[in-house]
């Protein structure tokens, strides 16, 4: 990667987060003016009146960044067709979310809004065309489910960040973690476009978590969970224009690897809800973080937990796409053998938690009179 490259990428991620820190007080005044707090229910952590717009202050940093990027180095220019509609995917699912943080939307018009933008993702760019097997180096092309596929993709990752985001700093952490892994991943392949996108929405959540760390003054809302969803699942799976990298075709494993933890936590909870008989976008207070509250964890403490994994997996899909894409002469079986290991990890770390969870549920049960 150029040092040039690398420079304008962390002028973009630092413009961003100056851009973020300095607009999120903006946004804290006109909330707190017009009583916009996020609402209580026996789900939530917070017992103080929160304002719930924290994704709009991400998002317009991260916008701007780039425009300014644009303005004052032509050749790293955004003004680009795929870019556009790239821009206006990202600008339909946060207006989307913002909408839903001041009405609930019905879960189906939702839904058809959620589709809808990622039509204009795939058409920005964002394709999962095909699948690697692991260790065999065979990839099964998609063929005409890629499109369909990719939108389900993104729908399911924006849906697993916004379901963990229940107690200060998660949600952001989870996602910044996600986009530097996916900064290093488009700097290993040699995507400069993709470089300078996931730095400058790196710089914006830095910038959201000086204000969303315990304890939180700003939540990130829809209009935040449902962008950095939409912003980090297209980002692993885009070719730009000159930089055809054929990521699209091998990475959904890593991808999944990625996200593993909040995808995870989404499946349990849609298990969990059919198997209950209600509705899968029903509200409950079964996700990961609850569980390790009622064990009596900190908040600071199930950050770290929690943090740490999301750290491991993100350092397994990099050690992947450094083997894969790179001439270390690292077998190739020894990356795909790292994602098996963070898999085992994490689905045995969620084992542990939920029978742990059932066990003293029915303790407590018992000892009831």
């Amino acid at each position: 990667m150029p040092t040039t490259t690398i420079g304008i990428s962390l002028a973009a991620a630092v413009g961003a987060l100056v851009i973020n820190i300095l607009l999120t007080p903006v946004i804290l005044f006109i909330s707190h003016k017009f009583n916009w707090y996020d609402a209580f229910d026996s789900r939530k952590v917070h017992t103080a009146e929160v304002p719930r717009l924290g994704g709009v202050g991400m998002f317009l940093s991260f916008v701007l960044s780039l425009l300014l990027l644009s303005l004052l180095h032509p050749e790293f220019s955004f003004f680009t067709f795929q870019i556009g509609v790239l821009l206006a995917g990202f600008l339909m699912i946060h207006l989307l979310g913002l909408i839903d943080d001041f009405r609930n939307i019905p879960a189906i018009w939702k839904l058809l809004g959620q589709i809808l933008a990622g039509v204009m993702m795939v058409l920005g760019g964002a394709l999962i065309s095909g699948f690697e097997v692991p260790f065999l180096g065979i990839i099964l092309p998609f063929g005409l489910l890629a499109a369909p596929l990719t939108v389900f993709w993104l729908i399911s990752v924006s849906n697993a960040i916004n379901l963990v985001d229940g107690i200060d700093g998660l949600a952001g952490g989870i996602s910044l973690l996600l986009a530097i892994a996916v900064a290093l991943v488009q700097a290993l392949i040699g995507s400069r476009t993709g470089v300078i996108i996931a730095a400058s929405l790196a710089g914006a959540i830095i910038g959201f978590l000086v204000y969303n760390r315990p304890r939180a003054r700003i939540f990130m809302g829809d209009s935040g969970s449902l962008f950095l969803g939409f912003a980090l699942g297209g980002l692993l799976f885009m070719d730009h224009p000159g930089e055809v990298t054929k990521l699209h075709m091998s990475f959904f494993l890593p991808g999944i690897t990625l996200l593993l933890l909040p995808i995870m936590d989404m499946l349990a909870s849609i298990l969990r809800r059919i198997r209950q008989g209600r509705p899968i976008y029903s509200p409950d207070r079964e996700h990961l973080h609850h569980k390790l509250l009622d064990f009596g964890f900190s908040v600071p403490q199930i950050l770290g937990l929690v943090l740490s994994l999301a750290a491991l997996s993100a350092a397994a899909v990099v050690f992947w796409t450094y083997v894969r894409f790179g001439t270390t002469g690292i077998p190739d079986w020894t990356a795909d053998l790292a994602m098996i290991a963070i898999w085992a990890l994490i689905s045995g770390f969620f084992l542990i938690v939920h029978y742990a969870n059932r066990n003293r549920k029915q303790r407590e049960r018992t000892d009831t009179p």
